[in-house]
């Protein structure tokens, strides 16, 4: 997915919002905000809008000296998230199908995003059973794990790893493992999220080698490129990995809710709408 005019708000938004965690100095906020302005106002490639926002992040990191501006909110994500795992886990348990549940479970944890949208407010988990995938593809993708020895889940975001952690539970005798950014950018998660999650315990946890919100394949490691290709199944998480892996010709399944008009237009709904996808081609035997 490349970079649509309607990005461009998002990315200063974006920028003010992490600018009001790392300080109050109007002035050190303006002369920054300057600086993405010019950097977006000479930028003209197509690339995913994730690849943009290293521009805007590490413009932020250079000119305040913060390298994590999000790393207390991330710590709370977690802790919350946390406290309501026994009741995920009780969920998960009760419900007539499990790994559907614990499917929808992973999306709504999805709302834990504070690059879209100005706040997080955690909504009722009575959300999860009432959940309406507009799209599903839960069939497919039952099917394939059911014949999956080696299985990639591409995490996204502090917290809700807790939620991607109930479902990756839910998927018995493969080899799995989980992958996060490879450094601190907006609340995506990295291994010391994932650790905190608890996910240590379950699946081998891989830095990716890219610390773009999404996954840009040029800019990953060698080894996590090779287990992407190899894997028998995908798993992929959020809309940044969405932006960057959509037209990648290989089979995933994506989990997400759609937040903006742009990715809401490509995939036909709404925004807010909650989806799994299967997307790509089939893997290459």
């Amino acid at each position: 997915m490349r970079i649509h005019t309607e990005c461009y708000p998002c990315f200063v938004r974006q920028t003010y919002n992490t600018l009001k965690l790392v300080t109050q100095d109007e002035i050190l906020q303006t002369r920054v905000l300057k600086e993405v302005l010019n950097q977006l106002a000479h930028y003209e490639g197509e690339d995913p809008p994730p690849k943009v926002s290293q521009i805007v992040y590490e413009t932020v990191s250079e000119i305040t000296g913060v390298m994590d501006p999000y790393e207390k909110k991330k710590l709370e994500c977690n802790r919350m998230a946390m406290e309501l795992y026994p009741k995920l886990k009780e969920m998960v348990k009760r419900a007539d199908d499990p790994l559907f549940m614990a499917v929808k479970m992973a999306i709504v944890g999805n709302i834990m995003d504070f690059g879209v949208g100005r706040s997080f407010e955690m909504e009722s988990l009575d959300v999860v059973e009432k959940l309406d995938l507009v799209v599903s593809h839960y069939a497919s993708l039952r099917k394939e794990l059911s014949k999956a020895s080696k299985v990639l889940y591409l995490g996204d975001n502090a917290g809700e790893v807790v939620f991607d952690r109930v479902l990756m539970e839910e998927l018995d005798g493969v080899e799995l493992t989980f992958a996060v950014r490879s450094g601190p950018i907006i609340n995506d998660a990295t291994v010391k999220d994932a650790v905190e999650a608890g996910i240590n315990k379950i699946a081998r946890i891989m830095d990716s080698g890219c610390w773009a919100p999404g996954v840009l394949l040029e800019e990953t490691s060698p080894e996590f490129r090779k287990l992407f290709w190899e894997a028998d199944v995908v798993i992929s998480k959020g809309q940044g990995n969405f932006e960057t892996l959509e037209d990648v010709s290989r089979e995933i399944f994506f989990l997400l809710r759609a937040k903006c008009d742009v990715v809401a237009q490509l995939l036909g709904v709404n925004v807010g709408s909650t989806l799994l996808i299967r997307g790509g081609q089939p893997k290459r035997v």
